[in-house]
């Protein structure tokens, strides 16, 4: 392994600048910034949310930085757990194709908190989310996808948002490479998630967890603090201890020339992606055809590996189950024609007797070959009649993403009930042209 992949890594992050960012990445990283302020914005009033904003009042310092849609404001380390865990409440935020981890709202949260309190420019902003995002992408990357082997059972945002954070708001402050270095080293000692959380509170509250740790990185190293050089390669560095085997071209292949941030997606369904092209066949399948949910004897599903580990998840008990259920998703789809965040809701949906008794027509099997954003959906009637719909790559994905106008759509779903209509054309705009801001803290004070 080579010895120097820390330093290669905070050296491409001290260095890098708004003009080194190619027209296509800087619009990305806008998409990306665009979509996860709008998932902040709608998950700011949930009741999670709620417990840790009350759970640490009186504990925070000085109100500097914005919760966002939360109408006041906390210490920049609070704002940066507080605004990532809205953003993951609902399970709505962006995920990259390959590494499946949700980069954008650990980096996102860290650095508009951050802005907010030494005032930088828009561009400035933009290229610390862009840093932030490709060193998270490519380090879950590197644990992760093949030819690398690493274990299912890590959260990937919550062991690999930490990096994302500490570089971005190294970046923002202005660090230089042993500095950047000893952030990423100190974000990365403290790196932790695992799956068994599915299901619960403790969900979003890694990605959240990941925010702080990077802000809070950053700001020790600035002021002296100290960790390994070899943080990732040493021995029994982070690498050995996250991946059987790490893909280290994936980490530090191409710097600056392959950028990340262009295979991230957007998710048009609030639950894990891997469910969203079964969402897909099922809406598909009943507006096509006409079906009544209560004339459907069975649905068979041929699901990808990643839906069978994650998602098969029949007869959730609550919302935070339900964003990992691929039954509770199909018989939404069928009974009610969409797929919504009010449709995961504890009594009105979840508990609904229609949608739990559906789930035990339904099921799921694994297809080795099929791709994470694949699936194959049969209905069979109670008539005899069978209707089949096969996704070969669902909507959001990075074959089929989302356009401006549907980010638009689902920003304004999101924000209009907590800002009005006015706020939220007036922000959306905003965030539009977000490189051109003088302020960049404008966007989270626009969100208060």
């Amino acid at each position: 392994m080579s010895n120097a992949v820390t330093t290669d890594l905070a050296a491409y992050a001290a260095a890098a600048r708004y003009s080194d960012l190619p027209d296509a990445v800087r619009r990305e990283g806008i998409r990306s910034i665009f979509n996860i302020l709008g998932c902040t914005i709608g998950g700011a009033r949930h009741q999670g949310v709620d417990i840790a904003d009350r759970a640490m009042q009186g504990m925070t310092g000085e109100g500097r930085a914005t919760l966002i849609g939360r109408g006041r404001k906390a210490d920049a380390l609070h704002a940066a757990l507080i605004n990532c865990l809205a953003s993951s409440i609902y399970s709505f935020d962006d995920t990259h194709e390959q590494a499946v981890v949700h980069p954008s709202g650990p980096v996102a949260a860290a650095a508009l908190a951050l802005a907010e309190i030494r005032p930088v420019p828009g561009q400035a902003l933009l290229t610390a989310f862009v840093l932030g995002v490709e060193l998270e992408c490519r380090l879950c990357k590197a644990l992760t996808v093949p030819p690398a082997k690493g274990s299912m059972a890590w959260s990937g945002t919550g062991i690999t948002g930490g990096i994302g954070a500490a570089v971005a708001a190294g970046s923002l402050l202005g660090l230089d490479m042993p500095t950047m270095r000893t952030a990423i080293g100190i974000a990365l000692s403290q790196a932790a998630g695992f799956r068994a959380m599915h299901g619960s509170l403790c969900t979003p509250l890694m990605p959240a967890q990941a925010a702080q740790t990077g802000l809070r990185a950053a700001l020790l190293a600035q002021a002296g603090f100290t960790s390994s050089p070899a943080a990732l390669e040493g021995r029994y560095g982070y690498l050995s201890v996250f991946s059987e085997q790490p893909d280290l071209d994936a980490l530090t292949g191409g710097l600056g020339e392959r950028f990340e941030i262009l295979r991230n997606t957007y998710k048009p369904y609030p639950c894990g992606i891997v469910i969203h092209p079964i969402i897909d066949a099922c809406l598909q399948l009943r507006s096509q055809h006409g079906l009544d949910a209560a004339r459907i004897a069975s649905v068979a599903i041929q699901a990808s590996p990643g839906a069978m580990a994650l998602c098969n998840n029949r007869d959730p008990k609550d919302e935070l189950q339900a964003h990992v259920s691929l039954h509770h998703w199909t018989a939404v789809c069928f009974i009610r024609g969409a797929a919504r965040i009010q449709d995961m809701d504890t009594e009105t949906a979840v508990k609904d007797p229609a949608l739990m008794a559906f789930q035990g027509r339904v099921e799921a099997t694994l297809d080795p070959a099929r791709g994470a954003d694949s699936a194959k959906v049969t209905v069979t009637m109670n008539d005899g009649r069978r209707f089949t719909c096969e996704i070969e790559h669902g909507i959001g994905s990075a074959t089929r993403p989302m356009t401006d106008h549907e980010l638009e759509v689902k920003f304004s779903a999101m924000s209009v009930p907590v800002l009005g209509e006015a706020r939220t054309r007036a922000l959306m705009d905003q965030c539009w042209g977000g490189a051109e801001l003088t302020n960049a803290g404008d966007l989270a004070r626009a969100a208060s």
